[in-house]
């Protein structure tokens, strides 16, 4: 079996340069507009560099809100459910990264953070006119946890059979999506900071072989040396594992595909931020995370997903979700998006109203 990978590579970020971008040479106080050295910037990185969008203090309140909504089990209200909850927390496996999934849609406190000038604007000069919030979670990396092997994603499909995101116009793959990854507590390299490779969204095959592995597991499996000496053991990530350990085959097969100089050809960055300030980038543009070696402290942080409105959320109504009984199949939610910027002139999302 043939994988042609060649046409995924050497891709080109074109921002739209509309009037969004325009209003930076005008801008007044309390805008953030992106002018023509960031738009640069984040063509030639995929992110754009940590900013302030509220204060330390604000930053732990936020926390404190996610933690006793966690805590009190977001009053029994789960996106993902009813069965995939019981397995999770049959398993001690229930974690605010899954609880948390799209609740901004319920803490109005998040839906504002995201609307913040600080995130909107730039959003806007990215993304266009008119930006939604399409998914919301919670990071919360406890003293201990691992990190998160390198990885990119453009459309989402993730263990569906579908790409959650589709564009109804032509789009760059790099800005199908952005997140605004809001540091709620100080980010080091002891704690596990994110880490990024700047300009990595030009070589999508890592995204590709994401998706690729779900069609095409025992040829997948065959291009690792002795796989099927360890094929149980395989078996089971791919059936039973955890975002980290499927992204670790993935890493591994990539690695047997693309060569052992594919993540060499881009110099690391470590995002280390304070709590408040947020980082906006590109999930196309290969990222990971040290694990949590601090004795003291946690990471928590919260991230929105965002798009643009003439991008079709979610279209297919059915997904796969991890768990230790295995993949579960379940309904995609129909959640509504939030807007971030602007106005929906499409209607292609169901948007909601606050």
């Amino acid at each position: 079996m043939f994988v042609d990978l060649d046409n995924l590579k050497n891709l080109k970020l074109n921002i739209s340069r509309d009037n969004i971008s325009n209003k930076s040479n005008e801008k007044g106080p309390g805008e953030y507009f992106l002018n023509e050295s960031d738009l640069s910037f984040f063509e030639k990185n995929g992110y754009l560099p940590p900013f302030r969008v509220i204060s330390s203090d604000e930053a732990e309140e936020l926390k404190g809100e996610a933690m006793s909504s966690f805590k009190n089990d977001f009053d029994g209200f789960s996106f993902l459910g009813k069965l995939i909850p019981e397995i999770e927390k049959k398993q001690g496996q229930w974690s605010i990264e899954s609880a948390g999934l799209y609740q901004a849609l319920r803490m109005k406190s998040f839906r504002n953070l995201m609307r913040k000038p600080q995130i909107s604007q730039r959003m806007a000069s990215l993304l266009g006119k008119e930006v939604i919030c399409w998914r919301s979670q919670f990071f919360d990396k406890l003293r201990g946890g691992r990190g998160t092997i390198w990885h990119q994603n453009a459309t989402f499909r993730e263990t569906g059979k579908y790409a959650k995101l589709q564009p109804t116009k032509e789009t760059d793959p790099a800005i199908i999506q952005l997140n605004a990854w809001v540091a709620l507590t100080d980010t080091n390299q002891e704690n596990g900071c994110l880490r990024l490779l700047p300009g990595s969204f030009v070589d999508a095959r890592m995204d590709y072989l994401y998706s690729y592995v779900l069609d095409n597991k025992l040829f997948y499996m065959a291009l690792i040396p002795h796989a099927f000496s360890h094929f149980y053991v395989l078996l089971k990530i791919v059936l039973y594992g955890q975002v980290f350990d499927k992204g670790m085959f993935v890493f591994l097969t990539a690695v047997e595909l693309l060569g052992e100089d594919y993540f060499d050809r881009f110099d690391v960055v470590d995002m280390e931020m304070k709590a408040g300030e947020c980082l906006i980038f590109s999930s196309l543009n290969m990222h990971a995370s040290y694990p949590n070696m601090s004795s003291k402290e946690d990471r928590f942080s919260f991230v929105g997903r965002c798009t643009a409105n003439h991008v079709r959320v979610a279209p297919s109504g059915k997904d796969f979700y991890s768990t230790a009984e295995g993949l579960i199949e379940y309904d995609l939610p129909e959640v509504s998006n939030f807007q971030v910027y602007g106005r929906d002139s499409y209607g292609y999302n169901k948007i909601m109203k606050d």
